[in-house]
């Protein structure tokens, strides 16, 4: 659970697979954001957004306009 670095390449693996699917971007963008990087995590939430998360919409609407 606190593997953050584990679990971003697990996620990346995911969006490989499929990426159409919002979900492996948002929680990436959650992971990548508990490392400190902002950028990593606003690309993944705005990828999300694209795809229709109503979370990351909500946290690109919020800090990143």
């Amino acid at each position: 659970m606190d593997d953050k670095t584990g679990a971003i390449a697990d996620f990346t693996e995911v969006i490989k697979l499929n990426p159409t699917v919002a979900r492996p971007y948002f929680n990436r963008g959650v992971s990548t954001i508990k490392l400190g990087d902002k950028d990593g995590a606003c690309n993944d939430w705005k990828k999300a957004a694209e795809l229709k998360h109503e979370k990351a919409i909500e946290i690109v609407n919020k800090f990143y306009k």
